[in-house]
């Protein structure tokens, strides 16, 4: 066993780091390579977008400055894409942090070590954080060569903003997931939760202006404060990372209190 939760926990993660980050690395050079063509023909492209049904384009976003390699990156990649495959990572390491070891039958063998259950379960996040800005690093790193190839520009700080929102909205519900297994959910129930809630607040978040809802209630959304996509053009809102990271703190808690008070399953 290594020295720490912490370092064990990310130690076992290993394999899905290495495979993730060359997995969004080349997704996202492969999705920059693509510029070019979009370049050239983004009239009829606008065109064509503009002619969709409203829905979609309220869900997806501004296709106007799709000729630019900041409104192409935020339609293609930020608006759902991108997120999409982090939040995969997220829930599925959330999830099992805590309900592998759990339904294994190893949890109640760790916690009879001289740790506490609130250090076990800071460590365990702590973890799944690390992974993620590991692998959210390289995904960036894969943007910016991406954007050298084509030859292209793009505001490296706000890129990396745009990057950060992924991985805060990330950890939102990655942390959520933890949360649910640390108050008593199995990891498949507390996975199933935290997917279809994302699901939800994305559509949510999209669909409430055409429906006529309040702005009060895209608020509520993790999805209103992440706005990768214009985060791209406009550049960083320390606001917005502010509410997802009380967001994630706030999850955190409630995780640490249902963890130290429940019976473990053995």
């Amino acid at each position: 066993m290594l020295a720490s939760v912490f370092g064990k926990t990310l130690f076992d993660m290993r394999r899905g780091l290495i495979w993730w980050s060359i997995g969004l690395v080349l997704t996202n050079l492969m999705i920059v390579l693509i510029f070019p063509s979009i370049e050239q023909s983004s009239a009829a492209l606008t065109e064509y977008m503009d002619n969709l049904p409203p829905a979609l384009i309220a869900i997806f976003g501004n296709v106007q400055n799709i000729a630019t390699m900041e409104g192409y990156l935020g339609l293609e990649l930020f608006s759902f894409f991108l997120p999409a495959l982090t939040l995969g990572f997220g829930i599925a390491y959330g999830g099992s942090a805590i309900g592998s070891e759990e339904d294994s039958g190893t949890l109640d063998l760790l916690l009879s070590y001289p740790i506490s259950r609130r250090s076990v379960l800071t460590q365990k996040f702590g973890a799944v954080a690390v992974f993620a800005l590991l692998v959210l690093s390289a995904s960036f790193i894969g943007l910016l060569l991406g954007v050298a190839l084509v030859d292209s520009t793009i505001d490296a700080a706000n890129l990396a903003a745009a990057v950060l929102n992924v991985g805060l909205l990330t950890l939102v519900f990655g942390t959520m997931t933890l949360a649910l297994t640390g108050v008593g959910l199995n990891r498949g129930a507390a996975s199933g939760i935290s997917a279809g809630l994302a699901a939800f607040t994305f559509l949510m978040n999209g669909l409430a202006p055409l429906a006529n809802l309040p702005d009060a209630v895209r608020q509520v959304t993790p999805w209103y404060y992440y706005d990768a996509s214009e985060v791209l053009i406009s550049g960083f809102v320390p606001a917005n990372a502010v509410v997802l990271s009380v967001g994630i703190v706030i999850l955190l808690v409630i995780g640490l209190v249902g963890f130290q008070r429940r019976d473990i399953g053995v």
